[in-house]
Order: C-alpha cells, then structure tokens, then sequence
C-alpha cells in the first residue's frame, strides 16, 4: 500500500473482490481502508481484530435456539479504537458468501456486538469489499430512526469520490463531529420532553459535573504522550548511536547538545575505552586543535574529558583535564569562535524579530486541519521549524570565517556586534513574550556572550567538577 491516501483509495477501487474469502477483505480491504482512515497510526488508535489479546468479549447468541441449545462465544471481527474508546464495530464477510443488501441476520450480529456492555459502540459497518453499509445502533432508540436502514453506504469502486463522507463519519479525527450531534440531538428531545422550564439548565449541569475532572485527565495523557514521543526519539537515537564505531561517533560530536542525559561525547568515550584505547590517546584526539574546533565540538570535547575524567584511572589524564579545565573554563573564546558565535546569536536574534511572527501564523493555519496528535501532543513551533537551519547555517558560516585572517575576522565581529546592539532592545522585548514552547534552554542567543562561553564552567558544576579547584 502507498503511504498516499489518493493513491492507496485508487489501489482499493482497483481490488478484484471474484471469489475471495473473508480473510481477503479483512487483509486486503478494511486493514488499509483503516489506515486512510487514521487509525493504527499510532497507540491512541489502535485496532481490535478478533483472536486479539482483549477481543473476547463474551458475548453470546439469544440464549434460546434451537431447542435452548447455547451456542459458542463469538466476537467482532475489528473494532477501532480512539484512546481505548469503541465508537464503531465491524463486520467482514467473504462478497462470495454474502452479497447486498445485508440480510438482517448479519445486521443483528453486529448490532448485538455494539450495544454490548464492554463495547458500547454507536455505530456498525458490514462490509464485503464490493459493498459496505454503516448502521446507527442508537438510531432506533433516540431518533426515530429504522434501525437496519443504513445510514452510509458506498461501494469499493466509488471510494475516491465519496471519500468526504466516508472520512467524516468513520475516521479517528472527525468521528466525534457526528456524535456530538446526535447528542445534541438526545439533549433537545429531553428537554422538549419535559414541563419543568428549569431543566435544561439542569440537565446540562448534570450532563458537565464531570468536565474538570475529564479536563485533568485528558491534560495529564497529553503530558504522557509528549514526554513518551520524546523518551522514543531519545531511545531511537541511543540505539543509532550504539551501532557507531568510535571514529563515527566522533563525527556525531559536531552537533549541539540533544535533550536528555546521553550525548554524542558519552559515546565517543565510552567506545574508545572499549576498544582499547589508552586515556592519553583519547585525551589528545579530543584536544587537537581546539582552538580551531567549532564552538558545537568544543562543548561536546568539554563534556567527553569530563565524562574521561570520571572514567579513567590514570591519575595522569586527570591531571591534565583538571589543567584544560583550569585553562579554558573562564578564558575568552578564540577570535574565530567569537565570530562564530556573534552569527548564531544575530541569527536567533533575527529570527525571533522576523522569522517567528509569520511562521507563528503558517502554523496556525496548518493546525485547523492537522491530526489531534499535532495540534496537541506535537504541536510544531517556530523554534524547531528554524532550528535544523540555524545549525547548517552555522556550518556553513563557519567553514566560510575558518580560513579569515585576524584582521578580517575583528572586522566580521565589530560588524556583527553593532548589527546585534540595534536590535538588542526589541529582541529583549520580543523573547519576554515568547511561550514557553519557543524559548530553547540556554538558547544560541547566549552563546560566546561577552567573548566567553559560560557553559564550561556550567558543565563542571553540574558534574560535581569543582571550577574553582586549581
């Protein structure tokens, strides 16, 4: 299947249904049909299929057939789920075994399954993959409605073109939009049922007692599946960087700092003492040159000699990290870095000015459409839209102000400077407002502040690394 919806309804539409089983619908047709409808996608809409752990929900036949002969259990085939939520039940059947209109002997199977206690499910979808119909298990009792009448049908060949109702009733998104009608709808019908012109206020109180509690409970799963996304890409990460080599994961200590405990420079260490190296070769491939390293490895080199410090048992490469300590945890940047710095800052700077405002809005905008999961757990920002840029920008300048003279480079910084104090004060104003989701963590905006780059002595403190021991 194409991870294109257009494209996977077309290959739906050209399925050949001519003597298939059920099996064929349900692998071919409703396992697909279900993506495009956005569930399995991810955990909070995950998919009961029959002879899943959970699936057996005890339900039986009419307890009176053929001579009160009691049948086996039985359960449906698949039912969608919208944070473990059952709002619709479906049943496959083989288009060579049953054909359309559905006789009413399939419908109240299904039906059964939905108004059962452990489903409890509004709606029932029977489908052959040639045909398929959708049935409002409720309709009957709160509207009037025939009950085996149904409310959606649609062939397979014409999927493309009735997708917008499809889409709008059934999918995880805007399931929801239909029920809340129908609620509406059970809530008018009470109320004109009533004499008492105080009760709808009070049914509305009883039908929200629970709201705050709801509100806390939603708020506190948002919260989970946030801090769960970032725990994945962190464990995704630590796995990539478990495969690396020393040299490669080296490479890696290029970048800034990710989120989280582990970092490029932790394994660099702890992959070169695997191997065999000796302290001392480690201490000096991380130190070469680093005058001339980029202010993202400097950190990183920082980092992995305290990572070596604690590690090694040579009390002569302690030595001599305690002595690159001492050396440069309070010393001026090198001109170069200076540079490098006063561009990730200005860059920052004008982004927040300029940049932020109108991205704010496209993403805005892209949000009245997108997926809950977007709009709620992760919900883009202007931030992490600019910051993959503002790292290849700093890799690019930095190649570019690397071969500078001094003279050309005190030039460069004098220029920057002045550019960066003319903005200063809206920039002050502009990140005073900003939400917390647009303000980074010791964001470059602080980098190489004053000609120095404080989170050396940041990284000894917080490594119980005393900086004022000489």
């Amino acid at each position: 299947m194409s991870l294109d919806p257009k494209q996977s309804l077309r290959e739906l539409e050209a399925l050949d249904f001519t003597g298939r089983a059920e099996a064929f619908v349900e692998s071919r047709f409703l396992t697909p049909l279900l993506a495009c409808l956005g569930y399995e996608a991810h955990r909070d809409y995950e998919v009961i299929r029959h002879g899943d752990d959970g699936a057996a929900f005890k339900l039986r036949y009419p307890p009176v057939e053929k001579g009160a002969q009691r049948v086996k259990h039985y359960y449906p085939d698949y039912v969608p789920t919208i944070r473990k939520k059952m709002f619709w039940v479906i049943e496959a059947k083989s288009a060579k075994e049953v054909s359309y209109p559905f006789e009413v002997q399939y419908l109240v199977q299904g039906l059964q399954y939905c108004i059962h206690p452990e489903i409890q499910a509004k709606y029932l979808m029977v489908t052959n993959g040639i045909h398929s119909a959708v049935y409002d298990a409720h309709g009957a009792v709160f509207f009037d409605r025939e009950i085996y009448d149904p409310i959606l049908e649609f062939t397979s060949s014409d999927l493309s073109s009735r997708w917008g109702e499809i889409f709008g009733l059934l999918s995880a998104e805007t399931l929801r939009a239909r029920v809340e009608n129908d609620l509406k709808a059970m809530y008018d019908k009470l109320c004109l049922s009533s004499l008492d012109n105080s009760y709808p206020q009070r049914l509305l109180r009883k039908i929200g007692a629970s709201a705050g509690e709801h509100a806390r409970q939603i708020e506190k799963h948002v919260r989970s599946l946030y801090l769960g996304e970032i725990d994945r890409h962190q464990s995704d990460w630590c796995a990539r960087m478990e495969q690396l080599d020393a040299a490669e994961a080296f490479d890696e200590m290029d970048s800034p700092f990710r989120a989280g405990p582990r970092q490029a420079a932790h394994y660099f260490v702890e992959k070169s003492l695997a191997a065999g190296a000796q302290s001392q070769a480690i201490f000096d491939k991380l130190t070469h040159d680093f005058s001339r390293q980029p202010i993202f490895r400097k950190t990183q080199v920082f980092l992995a000699l305290c990572f070596l410090w604690y590690r090694t048992e040579d009390d002569r490469i302690r030595m001599q990290c305690r002595e690159f300590f001492d050396l440069y945890k309070d010393a001026d940047l090198p001109l170069l870095n200076q540079v490098e710095c006063a561009l990730l800052r200005l860059t920052r700077k004008v982004a927040v000015l300029s940049v932020y405002p109108a991205l704010r809005q496209q993403i805005q905008q892209a949000l009245t459409a997108a997926p809950e999961l977007i709009r709620f757990v992760h919900t883009p920002t202007a931030l992490n839209r600019t910051y993959p840029f503002e790292i290849l920008y700093n890799r690019h300048m930095f190649a570019m102000i690397k071969d500078l003279t001094e003279e050309q480079l005190k030039v460069w910084l004098m220029n920057l400077l002045e550019s960066e104090a003319k903005l200063e004060d809206d920039f002050r104003t502009a990140r005073s407002n900003l939400p917390q989701s647009e303000h980074q963590l010791g964001g470059f905006e602080t980098y190489g502040v004053g000609g120095k780059h404080y989170m050396f002595k940041t990284l000894l403190i917080e490594l119980n690394i005393d900086p004022a021991a000489s």
